[in-house]
């Protein structure tokens, strides 16, 4: 009798527990998963759904808009069981039949496969719809440059826009907005670059609606110096123990420090000097013709292909991204420009250094220095004392490295001392904003054309009393 009993509290048992199972299987109460994308208020050419539900499965997804008291369906579905991921994109470019650019709702829906009649959820988003990219013109049809140097280009768009600037290949210098629709933006031509070399300003707004328009610009080449330089056993000695007592994880033979060093930290420099240039003040900071350090002399120049050898043999190769200048030990080293001084300290091969944000992503930098007399963020004019020359990084002796940056990239610095240079490739474009174009004068009609001239005879007989 009580193994009958027990037998049928088991049987009951496994009812009781597939009911429960079956009930939170069948009858679950989550509801699906919805994601919208963008995030962001404005959207422009495509809005992206995606629901999921990992228990019962997808049953239905539908996507309405709202706007100005209307409702308008741009998707609905219904999806067979086991579909646990729903992934759908939109198009609102052209704009469907019904809807317009401007303030709208949003509201997404969607249920799943649960016995319960579905677990329902709805989403809304407020969003603007704007499917229009922005207008924009490079003011000048034509413009110059040298391999290595500094481009610049003014511009007018259309409406404020977050994202802009010029691309050149792979890497976009960012536009810098001046008020009322113009825009400037400075950008590295590359050493190697041609007629073939594509360049174009692009702006792109909040609903991610790009416009991009190439322009043309005139590449004059380059040559560009080449230099054998000669690492002496008596060279390594005196500049590794600055390098070793910076980073005591060197190790190995003197040359292979002096590769590593010529090598990796060159490369982690430039990288942090990348980093130095992200963040600049957006307006020009500078006026006039860059200065040059007072009394020198030219000994490196800028982009100079140099080839290193020990004991007869190439090592290694490097570019030498800046000017050599040599005057008088321990020479003050004066701002080129005015700026703000974003970084005063030390700097891998480059030593003592301080770099200048002169505004819009322009920058300039004063390397090897043996003392430093600036701080950052410390304002500074064309003139200014920022340091005294000096020997301290990789540099076989006292001389000032002089280099100019466009966000990072490193260009001629020679140009920047010309003024000549300066007006006609930044002032006169610049001026652009406030010169339109002056309409032609409205041909006269024959009936608004002048009398004929009076003869000397007529004119005298007019002028008697």
């Amino acid at each position: 009798m009580k193994k009958s009993v027990w037998l049928i509290l088991g049987i009951l048992g496994v009812i009781v527990a597939g009911g429960v199972y079956a009930f939170l299987v069948f009858f679950e109460q989550e509801k699906p998963a919805i994601q919208v994308q963008p995030e962001a208020r404005h959207i422009g050419k495509s809005l992206a759904v995606s629901v999921q539900d990992q228990k019962s499965g997808v049953a239905e997804l539908r996507v309405d808009v709202v706007q100005q008291g209307k409702t308008l369906n741009l998707f609905y579905e219904k999806f067979p069981k086991e579909t646990r991921l729903v992934e759908k994109t939109i198009a609102l470019r052209p704009l469907p039949k019904g809807l317009s650019e401007g303030e709208a709702q949003i509201k997404i829906s969607a249920k799943d496969h649960s016995w319960n009649w579905g677990n329902p959820v709805t989403v809304e988003k407020a969003v603007v719809i704007d499917t229009t990219p922005p207008q924009l013109n490079v003011l000048g049809s034509l413009h110059y440059g040298n391999q290595g140097g500094t481009g610049f280009i003014s511009y007018r768009v259309s409406e404020k826009v977050p994202l802009t600037g010029v691309q050149v290949g792979s890497t976009l210098f960012p536009g810098h907005d001046l008020g009322q629709g113009r825009y400037v933006a400075y950008f590295a031509i590359p050493r190697d670059a041609s007629l073939k070399t594509p360049f174009s300003a692009l702006g792109e707004d909040p609903a991610e609606n790009r416009t991009e328009t190439a322009f043309r610009m005139v590449i004059k080449r380059k040559a560009f110096k080449k230099d054998r330089i000669q690492v002496s056993d008596s060279f390594l000695q005196n500049l590794l123990p600055y390098f070793t007592s910076q980073d005591p994880n060197l190790k190995g033979t003197p040359l292979e420090i002096f590769l590593a060093v010529n090598r990796k930290q060159r490369e982690a420099d430039h990288k942090e000097l990348k980093k130095i240039c992200r963040q600049t003040v957006p307006k020009p900071l500078w006026a006039g013709a860059f200065l040059r350090l007072p009394n020198s002399k030219l000994m490196a120049s800028f982009a100079q292909d140099r080839t290193y050898y020990y004991n007869g043999k190439e090592v290694d190769r490097q570019i030498h991204w800046g000017v050599d200048l040599a005057s008088l030990a321990q020479s003050p080293v004066p701002a080129a420009n005015s700026g703000i001084v974003v970084f005063a300290g030390l700097l891998g091969i480059y030593g003592n250094t301080v770099v200048i944000d002169h505004g819009c992503g322009l920058f300039s930098m004063y390397s090897h220095l043996s003392r430093i007399e600036v701080e950052v963020k410390k304002e500074v004019k064309r003139g200014d004392s920022l340091g005294r020359t000096g020997s301290t990084g990789m540099a076989g002796g006292d001389h000032l490295h002089y280099a100019m940056m466009v966000q990072g990239e490193f260009v001629n610095p020679i140009e920047w001392w010309d003024a000549h240079w300066i007006r006609d490739n930044v002032d006169l474009k610049m001026k652009w904003f406030d010169s339109p174009a002056k309409p032609r004068p409205a041909k006269k009609s024959v009936k608004e054309a002048p009398p004929k001239a009076k003869t000397k005879k007529a004119t005298r007989k007019a002028r008697k009393p």
